[in-house]
């Protein structure tokens, strides 16, 4: 299993991390994410055949989103206390790749799928938590009037990125010592990286910002679309 790349989010006006590339030589299928998030409402795109562990993203406040590219029944949903896993199999190029988030239950965070999405209400025994006790998502639940975007690099408003220096700066860090990829930003996105021994690869995309840590791992190529 690979290791789990660490994204640290500093901008407290929110943050969306995009965890999609079909790029070729830079995919982000088989690679694992752990995202902390702030207190702003912040996001993470959850590519196919990619595992996503957000529960520290959904538990720092703000209203958190999670985007998955499946629909609601496409995935096998399992409840360990107020912590939910979304995951199923999906095929890329002949090989079979486990799909994987989890996230827990925070009050106005929503999960999007691709025929729909959840707003998630523990407020009152009518919604996830019923007499003190969480309970699993329904099909009933999903309301179709917002989906997953296809493409988040181009349907995703610039972030704001407030101080603009490396304060703000999503902190990643790279703990595959068999090389990484780090998938394109949104627009307005600041990232501060430390690589590891192997080849990692990060796509800059126009409108973001991309600085080194000192360290003696460094990020081996950068590539700009």
């Amino acid at each position: 299993m690979p290791g789990q790349t660490k994204y640290f989010i500093s901008n407290t006006n929110g943050f969306f991390v995009n965890w999609y590339s079909d790029i070729t030589g830079v995919e982000s299928h088989g690679q694992a994410l752990k995202a902390s998030g702030n207190s702003g409402d912040d996001a993470v795109y959850v590519g196919q055949g990619t595992k996503v562990d957000a529960t520290g993203l959904t538990s720092t406040g703000g209203n958190d989103s999670i985007y998955l590219t499946g629909t609601f029944n496409n995935y096998e949903q399992t409840l360990d206390g107020n912590t939910y896993t979304f995951k199923r199999t999906v095929t890329i190029g002949g090989t079979d790749y486990q799909e994987e988030v989890s996230f827990t239950a925070s009050n106005g965070d929503r999960v999007y799928f691709a025929n729909g999405f959840f707003k998630i209400d523990i407020t009152g025994n009518d919604g996830l938590l019923n007499a003190g006790v969480f309970q699993k998502i329904k099909f009933a639940d999903i309301d179709s009037s917002s989906i997953t975007p296809t493409d988040p690099l181009t349907t995703q408003p610039a972030i704001d990125k407030g101080t603009a220096s490396e304060v703000g700066a999503t902190k990643v860090f790279i703990s595959d010592n068999d090389g990484e990829h780090i998938t394109p930003g949104v627009k307005g996105s600041v990232f501060k990286i430390s690589g590891n021994s192997g080849n990692d690869t990060v796509y800059v995309a126009k409108g973001t910002k991309l600085m080194q840590q000192d360290s003696p791992q460094q990020v081996a190529m950068m590539l700009f679309i």
